[in-house]
C-alpha cells in the first residue's frame, strides 16, 4: 500500500472552470494480487457485456482509495505537493504499526450515476486516522480542490485516534468527511457535460410525449433524469 498523487483526466475550455477544477487526487495505491484479480473480474464483465461503457473503466492496476482532491495549476505547485507527501512518513509510522486489513463489499452507483464504486467495510481505526490527518495536513498547507481562503495550521494530534468527522469540524466544513471507496468506472471531463445536456433533453422529451411514465415488468413508474444520464444500474446488477 502506497500513497501517491494521481492525475484526474479533465477537459475544460473555460478559464474560470480550469482554475477551479481539481486535477490531482491524493490516493492510496492498492497492491494486492487477490484484490486486483477480483477487480479485474468486474473490468472484464463490463468490457465484455457492456461495450458502450468500456471507455469509463478504470484499469485494475490503477485502482486506488481516494483520499482528497486538489488543484495543482503549475509544475511548481505539483513539485511542492509531492514534497509534502514525501515528508508524511512520520504519519505512516505514527498510525500504522502493522499492515491494515481492508474488506470490500458490494458495488453501487455513486454521485448520480457518474461513477461505480465498491465500499470499504469498517476501515481500521488507525488507517482512518492516518487518512484524516493526511487530508488536514494538505488542506492546512493550501492544497484544496477549489480556490478558497488560505486555511489555518492544524493542531498536532496526540495518540492514535482522530475521531470521525474531525476533518470537517476543524476545517469549518471545507474538508468533507472521508468516504472510503474504490472507483471502478467514472464519467469525466467534457464528455460528462455533454451527456448531462443530452440526458436533460431526452428527459424533457419523454416527459412531454408519454407523461414521463415507463412500464417495467408490468409496473408503471415515473421517469427520472437518472434514466437518461450516467452509468445504468444494469451494468452492476447481474454482476453482483
Amino acid at each position: 500500500m502506497a500513497s501517491s498523487l494521481v492525475p484526474n483526466p479533465v477537459k475544460l475550455t473555460g478559464r474560470a472552470l480550469k482554475i477551479m477544477q481539481p486535477n490531482y487526487s491524493l490516493a492510496i495505491r492498492l497492491k494486492d494480487q487477490n484484490l486486483e484479480q477480483e477487480l479485474a473480474n468486474f473490468y472484464d464483465h463490463v468490457y465484455r457485456d457492456h461495450q458502450k461503457y468500456r471507455k469509463y473503466l478504470v484499469k485494475p492496476e490503477k485502482m486506488h482509495i481516494h483520499i482528497a482532491s486538489m488543484h495543482l495549476g503549475t509544475q511548481t505547485s505539483l513539485d511542492a505537493a509531492c514534497g509534502v507527501l514525501q515528508h508524511c512518513n512520520d504519519l505512516v509510522e505514527k498510525y500504522l504499526t502493522t499492515n491494515p486489513v481492508l474488506r470490500f463489499k458490494g458495488l453501487k452507483l455513486y454521485d448520480t450515476g457518474t461513477s461505480v464504486t465498491t465500499n470499504i467495510c469498517d476501515a481500521p481505526t488507525e488507517l482512518a486516522s492516518l487518512v484524516r490527518e493526511l487530508r488536514l495536513r494538505f488542506w492546512s498547507l493550501g492544497y484544496v480542490a477549489k480556490a478558497s481562503e488560505m486555511p489555518p495550521r492544524i493542531p498536532f494530534f496526540e495518540g492514535n485516534v482522530i475521531p470521525s468527522g474531525a476533518e470537517f469540524a476543524l476545517s469549518d466544513g471545507k474538508v468533507s468527511v472521508w468516504s472510503p471507496r474504490i472507483t471502478l468506472m467514472k464519467l469525466h471531463g467534457a464528455d460528462l457535460s455533454r451527456k448531462k445536456r443530452e440526458a436533460t433533453a431526452s428527459f424533457k422529451s419523454a416527459t412531454k410525449h408519454n407523461n414521463g411514465v415507463v412500464v417495467e415488468d408490468g409496473i408503471a413508474r415515473k421517469l427520472t433524469l437518472n434514466d437518461f444520464f450516467g452509468i445504468p444500474a444494469s451494468v452492476i446488477q447481474r454482476f453482483e
